[in-house]
């Protein structure tokens, strides 16, 4: 066994010079630059992370203060020589001038009192007697108190250096005293850079994967990454290796995490659980695991947002790994991943049964779906609507659509009064003009009553609240034009990522009909007023009596349908069908989808035996529905009750920081 005592690397290889510091040079220069000037403190604080060099820059400072040699003989006029008889004593420990105190242990008030009285004695051939105070935030409110005057106003011959990971912790009027020294956490190639070098004066040998996990183990500590260099040494001897070395260190293997973003993609549920059985069976910590995951989809996020994958500290393979998996995600979907692995390390670390907290966590991960992007789906939305306009046809549905099968004319019957009413009429505006258009698809179907057994369904896409309600009984033949054209679309057949779009109709810079307008709009039916030649039904009356009040207390209830009903008009209620004209496809659409909940409304309001609405699309139809809006209505008191109730629109106020605008 050699005689000579071993020592840690982080001792070792501790920096003597300023020059030797790793990646504090914003911190040595100003020093070294106070020196050269004369321009010294008479109190610093050195503030920063464990292991970065803060204790190591106090005793450099105060070793450069006291050398002996004179500037113009030193490195750069302010390097301490290391050869003078105040360096030796210091670098010996037998310097009597420059005192280390550990704070931590002597934080008392009669520590502090003790230290001042020995700052009355002078330095006994040196310049200057520094007196540097490890972990200073440790001080009691009683010591810092005591300690306040002698800081102030020291002997001129009195230096004094604080160090501390916690400088919020120190008293202002402490703070206040010093000049102070934020120290950084050391980047990962500067860890490797003093690896290196280490390696080399030790005759080790290291693949660059060993010094890339020794670095990244240290945590942005040089002195961290010392003490994993020193174990790594112990375990795998002079030839590093990064797979030996990552089963000795229990690190968890980075092809674990591939798969599990792998699973992800392929939406594998089985597979994420057979993951974690692997991660319990290899031993791996799960919240070890956690965090790495969470680095490990922050990697992805960078190699798929920035065109150059050097923020990733990895080595160039797994770079460029990392740049191709990307590719299988969005940033949107990156980001809700990362939000739910986050939200996965805080519960893991209370969890009762941890394990089964991982797997639900995994689980979510693989069922959740893509995410959508709202600029891109409106984008789409306005490039149909300008398609329809200039009489173009989107090229998945250039093919011509077939049209439903007619039945059999049925036998003539009685008019019904309405329709005779119709025929004396005058016809309406909206029937000239779209008199000579294709009939819509959905007009020449059956009704769901009468539609024949051996018909066949109806084209995908077209609801049951876009086929013409018909009472019971026989219908006469309509006026127009049985046969739809050959090439007209069926309605609902554009696709969007929220159901079919609600087109809107707009009317043509020179004021003819728009080309093949009945591809994407609705079909405007054309109505006459039912009072017209006769005189209006009971229950038309009865609901025209009570309308207003309708409408308010749907507004009540619900505003965003009460604002739709406001834009509405009635035409016609009998044999329980009320019918309601709207402006546009929108209104009809939206009133559709809340149909029974306003039939439900209007049978309280009028005790009437109302079995349907129907929305008729009439483009003269009133702006607003007679009557004054309930006074009593606040909306912004509606609005902010219904952001605490729902918690999807408190989410979305906190998410994206909304705020009520009215």
């Amino acid at each position: 066994m050699s005689s000579q005592r071993y020592l840690v690397t982080a001792r070792k290889y501790r920096p003597q010079l300023f020059r030797e510091v790793v990646a504090q040079e914003h911190v040595t220069e100003t020093l070294k630059n106070a020196i050269r000037l004369d321009r010294l403190a008479h109190a610093y604080l050195f503030s920063g992370p464990r292991g970065v060099g803060k204790t190591t820059a106090a005793r450099i400072l105060a070793k450069a203060i006291n050398c002996a040699t004179p500037p113009e003989e030193r490195e750069d006029a302010t390097e301490p020589c290391r050869r003078c008889d105040s360096c030796r004593s210091f670098e010996e420990g037998r310097n009597l001038n420059i005192i280390e105190i550990d704070a931590a242990s002597n934080n008392k008030v009669e520590d502090i009192r003790e230290l001042r009285d020995t700052v009355r004695i002078p330095p006994q051939g040196n310049r200057k007697k520094v007196y540097i105070v490890d972990e200073v935030h440790m001080l009691s409110n009683a010591a810092f108190n005591a300690l306040l005057k002698t800081l102030e106003e020291p002997p001129p011959y009195v230096l004094f250096i604080f160090a501390t990971t916690e400088p919020h912790k120190v008293l202002p009027t402490i703070l206040s005293r010093c000049q102070r020294f934020d120290f950084r956490r050391i980047a990962v190639p500067e860890i490797i850079a003093q690896l290196r070098h280490i390696c080399a004066e030790e005759g080790i040998t290291a693949d660059d994967a060993a010094l890339m996990l020794i670095a990244r183990k240290g945590d942005g500590a040089l002195r961290d990454a010392l003490s994993v260099f020193d174990q790594a040494v112990s375990l795998c001897g002079t030839d590093l290796r990064h797979d030996e070395l990552a089963s000795a260190l229990g690190v968890v293997d980075i092809d674990l995490f591939f798969d599990i973003t792998q699973h992800v993609v392929a939406r594998e549920g089985a597979g994420m659980i057979r993951q974690v059985e692997r991660i319990v069976r290899a031993g791996y910590d799960l919240q070890e695991f956690v965090d790495g995951l969470a680095e490990h989809l922050r990697n992805l996020l960078v190699a798929r947002t920035m065109p150059d994958p050097s923020l990733i500290e990895a080595v160039e393979a797994t770079r460029r790994r990392y740049a191709e998996h990307s590719r299988a995600f969005t940033e949107a979907d990156l980001l809700r991943l990362l939000m739910i692995v986050a939200g996965a390390e805080e519960a893991l670390r209370s969890s009762r049964q941890p394990r089964l907290h991982l797997e639900m966590t995994l689980l979510k991960m693989a069922a959740l779906s893509h995410a959508a992007d709202l600029r891109e789906a409106l984008a789409r939305l306005d490039r149909m609507e300008r398609m329809v306009e200039q009489g173009e046809r989107p090229a998945h549905l250039s093919r011509a659509v077939a049209a439903p099968p007619v039945p059999a004319p049925s036998p003539p019957a009685a008019p019904h009064p309405a329709e005779t009413a119709r025929e004396q009429a005058p016809p309406h505006p909206s029937e000239t003009a779209h008199r000579d258009a294709p009939p819509h698809p959905a007009e020449t179907q059956p009704t769901a009553a009468k539609r024949p057994a051996a018909a066949e369904p109806p084209e995908p896409g077209v609801k049951e609240d876009d086929v013409p309600y018909a009472p019971p009984g026989p219908r006469p033949a309509p006026a127009r034009s049985e046969a739809p054209a050959a090439d007209a679309p069926a309605p609902d057949l554009y696709p969007s990522l929220f159901g079919t779009p609600a087109l809107k109709k707009r009317t043509p810079r020179n004021g003819g009909s728009a080309p093949n307008a009945s591809a994407a709009t609705a079909v405007i039916e054309a109505e006459a007023p039912a009072a017209v030649a006769a005189e209006a039904p009971p229950m038309l009356r009865r609901i025209e009596a009570v309308w207003p009040s309708y409408v308010q207390a749907v507004t009540r209830a619900r505003i965003h349908v009460g604002a739709l009903l406001q834009h509405t008009a009635l035409l016609d209620a009998r044999d329980g069908v009320v019918r309601v004209a709207v402006p546009d496809a929108f209104h009809q659409r939206l009133l559709n989808n809340q149909h029974d909940f306003l039939l439900t409304h209007l049978r309280s309001a009028t005790d009437e035996d109302v079995r349907r609405l129907r929305f008729v699309i009439r483009p003269d139809a009133p702006a607003d529905t007679p009557g004054e809006p309930d006074p009593e209505i606040d909306l912004m008191t509606y609005f902010r009750r219904k952001r605490e109730e729902n918690p999807v629109l408190r989410a979305i106020f906190e998410q994206f920081g909304g705020e009520i605008s009215w």
